[in-house]
């Protein structure tokens, strides 16, 4: 199904010239991420979060035109690629982050950023003075390699910290929606699953509500067009009762 940059705009907020650029963009070769596809962006979360998340960096203060850059769109194509290698099991973890690093050093203009990243997912070091890297849920960080596209920039720690919170409030939506419709599937193929994770009880509903809710307030300060669609979607959720729902359809 084709998205316009009138879709990206009325429905997300997405800044038209960014919404432009990703629609008219090109399907990259030989990159796995785009496989099969006939379109670079489809209204899917996996391919709607590139142009709404650049639209996230362009409103807390990157440059447009370094977003838009050959060289920044190419190394997230290319991270992109190396995701979906270990989204479908040819490649470790381990292996796709080294892969990252490789990717990013050439093009590094954040040091300390990609010190970081590596310590974080290496190290497993979560929290960097306020910054945090990672979600104590695991299942929540799982796509957090795209965070090494932030390395093409340069940006003192209070842009950092806002950067990877938007992230966060991003991915946090799209992975706590998922989870949710594919707890039984996530649990029969032993996938990572926040809803899982949290606890398939009532304190494990609390926890994961905690997060949809603190989403939901990082992402009204940014970008209040989507996070009206957030609010829209959680209040369709109510989590205890669909974990329920799971723990009948098992007994």
């Amino acid at each position: 199904m084709f998205t316009s940059k009138e879709d990206l705009k009325l429905n997300y907020g997405i800044d038209m010239e960014i919404g432009k650029f990703f629609v008219d963009r090109k399907i990259p070769e030989n990159n796995l991420y785009w496989e099969n596809r006939y379109l670079y962006i489809t209204p899917m979360p996996g391919y709607l979060f590139i142009p709404l998340y650049t639209d996230l960096q362009f409103r807390l203060g990157l440059s447009k035109s370094e977003l838009l850059s050959e060289g920044h769109i190419v190394l997230m194509e290319q991270i992109m690629h190396s995701i979906a290698k270990q989204e479908f099991h040819s490649i470790p973890m381990e292996q796709h982050v080294k892969e990252c690093i490789e990717i990013t050093k050439p093009v590094c203009k954040n040091v300390l950023l990609l010190e970081e990243l590596t310590a974080y997912f290496f190290k497993g070091e979560l929290v960097k003075g306020d910054i945090s890297f990672g979600s104590s849920l695991k299942a929540l960080n799982r796509v957090d390699t795209y965070l090494f596209t932030l390395c093409y920039f340069d940006f003192d720690d209070e842009l950092k910290k806002q950067l990877i919170d938007a992230w966060h409030a991003c991915m946090t939506f799209y992975l706590i929606t998922d989870d949710l419709d594919d707890i039984k599937k996530d649990f029969e193929d032993n996938e990572d699953n926040a809803i899982i994770e949290a606890g398939l009880d009532e304190k494990g509903a609390k926890r994961v509500e905690w997060y949809m809710h603190q989403s939901y307030d990082t992402m009204n300060k940014i970008n209040p067009v989507f996070a009206n669609r957030m609010d829209y979607s959680w209040q369709q959720i109510n989590v205890a009762e669909i974990i329920q729902q799971y723990l009948k359809s098992v007994n």
